[in-house]
């Protein structure tokens, strides 16, 4: 459960053709049709970078059609006298985070013709025309819907996008979850969602990426996010299991269904545990198993489980009457939130343990400061209050989150 501050409003950059347009009047392709669903390929990017000026798909993408009432030669906002302070940005919100001048979105939620998804964690895959991501998170995220229109890519592997240059790197989030590093005209831009630095037992860490440009989300941008180190924290989870169990309770430990309960399952799993995990956890790990990630011990919840097994749901069936009915149990929340004073009680649970798949407060400040950005936008979370801190240092920071709607009353 990832600490963030949502905001709603209506979405900027719209013109009446329902066409979103970036900087200097650049065209940004929107939806262009329904697609059956299981109709799509998946494509592996090889070596020979398909996805260069001459390849059909750049020239559909890269190509769109263009009003003619735009000007046909881009803008330099800092010439027009209304804009004189305004810098020209390399990211933009127009209903969703969108690299400018180019065709890539990032993590959206509406439909564009083609969005990078950074992990797995995304629930709006289908309705994209194509997606960008690694091998790893499509099949995580394809093990329930079937096919995509997706082009894949392992870490540390070079392809472009017309003028982009295009290399995917370790996130540490969650399996397969990546940081898209990108180079035109000289700068290199590099967008992620939520980092981990931090080892983890199924998901390789994320280390930081020399750039000049670098868009984050500020999940645990507060001083008061400091986790103390992994080892504890498991230990710490362990003693709450033993405690339990000696007491004729079944442990059951609410974690995100991808990534944390994975890891989870493979800790305590490795440690002799036996686990008896929620079918929405269970159909994920067996996609981890297929990739390589041992999770032992481990049998979808069903019934009643043994007085020695160790329950794992996620947060939203955290209330389910499979829980309710355990003869006899504790409960504890698995998340980085767990720092926040009284956390477990105003959750109603026996405990609260912080292991998170994101960085905390100095963790992220870390991260950041090791890219060398110069310009860093904040795509959610604490943004108001980490942008103040960055600032303090001479960071340039920009917000990327959805505009305030102002209220009527």
């Amino acid at each position: 459960m990832a600490a963030r501050k949502r905001t709603s409003g209506q979405e900027p950059g719209e013109l009446f053709d329902r066409r979103s347009y970036g900087r200097g009047g650049a065209s940004v392709p929107g939806a262009r049709g329904r697609r059956t669903r299981g109709s799509a390929a998946t494509a592996t990017i090889p070596e020979d970078d398909p996805l260069d000026d001459s390849s059909s798909l750049a020239k559909e993408m890269l190509a769109p059609a263009r009003p003619a009432s735009l000007r046909s030669e881009p803008v330099d906002p800092r010439q027009v006298g209304l804009f004189e302070t305004e810098p020209l940005r390399e990211f933009e919100y127009v209903g969703g985070i969108h690299l400018t001048d180019s065709v890539l979105w990032c993590d959206c939620d509406r439909r564009r013709d083609l969005v990078f998804l950074s992990h797995a964690h995304a629930d709006f895959i289908g309705k994209h025309r194509r997606i960008l991501a690694t091998d790893k998170t499509v099949r995580i995220l394809t093990h329930a819907t079937g096919k995509v229109d997706a082009l894949t890519s392992p870490y540390r592997r070079r392809f472009t996008l017309g003028p982009l240059s295009l290399e995917m790197h370790p996130a540490g989030h969650v399996l397969g979850s990546a940081q898209i590093l990108i180079e035109r005209g000289g700068r290199r831009l590099v967008y992620t969602s939520d980092v981990n630095t931090r080892p983890s037992a199924t998901a390789e860490k994320a280390k930081p990426l020399e750039c000049d440009v670098l868009s984050v989300p500020a999940t645990y941008g507060l001083p008061l996010y400091r986790f103390p180190p992994r080892e504890e924290v498991i230990v710490s989870i362990r003693q709450f299991i033993d405690e339990c169990l000696n007491d004729g309770a079944n442990p059951v430990l609410i974690a995100e269904r991808v990534g944390l309960s994975q890891e989870l399952m493979r800790v305590l799993g490795e440690a002799g545990y036996k686990l008896r995990v929620h079918g929405s956890i269970y159909e994920v790990a067996k996609v981890y198993r297929e990739l390589g990630i041992s999770l032992p011990n481990a049998r979808r919840f069903g019934g009643t489980p043994a007085r020695d097994e160790v329950v794992i749901f996620p947060p939203v069936l955290r209330k389910h009457a499979a829980i309710r009915k355990l003869r006899k149990s504790r409960t504890a929340m698995v998340t980085g939130r767990a720092v926040e004073p009284g956390f477990a009680v105003q959750q109603r649970v026996d405990a609260a343990f912080p292991l998170a798949d994101a960085c905390d407060y100095e963790d992220l400040k870390r991260f950041i400061k090791g890219t060398g950005a110069a310009e860093v936008y904040l795509t959610g979370g604490f943004v108001e209050e980490l942008s103040a801190d960055l600032r303090a240092e001479g960071v340039r920071v920009f917000s990327l989150v959805p505009p305030k709607q102002l209220a009527l009353f």
